[in-house]
């Protein structure tokens, strides 16, 4: 094993001083900001366009169309860093994302506001995967799994503040949340003065100019799972509400603090992922993601008190949360070093497919046969995978 080079010495240091971190982890997770700070304020857009034809498809659409934007432009953006270097799209799509984002407070018109929402997935697309590759570009070994978790963990802890932030301010009223957006100069700001463009260390820099096709197949496994965990951990914010308030009788202000709490104990599980790596496989980890998850709709659907439904949150916040780290390590484990991006770019694409596409997946099921055969459904196809993932070697 080769000792550590000055050069190697110094990149270390840097990368582990506390403003770094802030840097780099605040630019990570201000993509969850895409869909959270809009949600609140549905039903004050849904009211303000109502004389609009067609309000009812267009007011979601301000929600849903840029994970559409950043599904089609994520595999560009991972080839694009993967040519020409990640902080080079990285700071110009901060702008971007942020400039983007907060338009919608003075616009008046949902056609302009669908405009900026595109443009704002696709800076989404090109933060995501710059960001996301900085992390494993940054760090290798067991200090990469240590960061993917506390990247996990940022990304949690950022939705559940910006969802309570949003929350209030969308109780003033719906232009309000667009102003959060304003975040994303601040992260700006601390990503040109702290983060720098990653160099290959030359032990690894004959891989990096080698002509080695991009074979994606290797990668199916990883983005199908990728594509499934955002399809059945979408469940939550999208049909646990009605759940909670039309079955369990509950009131609709404690619907809230139900999904934050599913937000922390994905937040804290990815912060321990490194030391579950210690006595756990890649494999056993997503085993035991699965039968969190799995367990989680069981209870949803056996158990109908409040109390058991957070039980259940909490499952299936640990479960999504240890397969989306454990994914991405097993991802940048297999990937090249000049391969990353693009893997990156494609498995951000699949997520967001996932995340669109789960409403559109859950809803014909529970329009035929009910809430609670979803819950048993998605339950029986969970341990299903559990088990094909159990006989397969990785």
């Amino acid at each position: 094993m080769n000792a550590p080079t000055k050069l190697e010495k110094k990149i270390h240091t840097l990368t582990h001083k506390p403003l770094f971190l802030v840097a780099l982890f605040a630019s990570t997770s201000m993509t969850v900001l895409g869909n959270v700070v809009i949600a609140p304020s549905l039903p004050a857009l849904n009211e303000h366009f109502a004389h609009i034809p067609h309000a009812d498809v267009l007011v979601p659409l301000i929600l849903t169309l840029p994970s559409l934007f950043v599904m089609f432009f994520s595999p560009i953006a991972g080839i694009a860093i993967d040519t020409f270097g990640k902080l080079r799209f990285l700071l110009p799509s901060m702008v971007i994302w942020s400039v983007s984002g907060v338009l919608g407070f003075w616009l008046d018109d949902i056609y302009y506001i669908l405009i900026s929402r595109a443009v704002f997935g696709i800076a989404t697309a090109f933060v995501m995967t710059s960001a996301s590759v900085l992390v494993a570009s940054y760090y290798t070994g067991s200090e990469r799994q240590k960061m993917l978790g506390v990247q996990g963990f940022a990304t949690a802890g950022g939705s559940a503040v910006f969802l309570s932030l949003a929350g209030y301010l969308s109780a003033l009223s719906w232009r309000y949340p667009f102003l959060v957006y304003f975040l994303g100069f601040v992260f700006f700001i601390l990503a040109s003065i702290y983060l720098f463009e990653p160099k290959t260390p030359k032990h690894t820099l004959h891989e990096s100019h080698s002509n080695e096709p991009f074979r994606i197949w290797a990668f199916i496994p990883v983005y199908f799972m990728g594509f499934f965990v955002m399809v059945t951990y979408f469940v939550s914010p999208t049909r646990l509400p009605f759940f909670i308030t039309q079955y369990l009788h509950e009131s609709p202000k404690i619907v809230g603090i139900s999904m934050a709490i599913s937000a922390v104990a994905f937040g804290i599980i990815a912060l321990f992922y490194e030391r579950i790596r210690i006595y756990l496989s890649i494999k056993q980890v997503y085993m035991v993601a699965l039968a969190a998850m799995g367990s989680a709709f069981l209870l949803f659907f056996a158990f109908h008190t409040y109390w058991v439904v957070l039980v259940g949150l909490i499952l299936l916040g640990c479960g999504g949360g240890l397969i989306l780290v454990n994914n991405n390590s097993y991802l940048f484990n297999i990937a090249k070093p000049h391969q990353r991006g693009k893997a990156m770019g494609i498995m951000s694409s699949f997520m967001f497919f996932g995340q669109f596409a789960s409403p559109l997946i859950t809803q014909p099921f529970i329009r035929t046969y009910g809430l609670l055969e979803l819950f048993l459904g998605l339950s029986v196809v969970i341990f299903a995978l559990l088990g094909a993932v159990s006989l397969r070697k990785i």
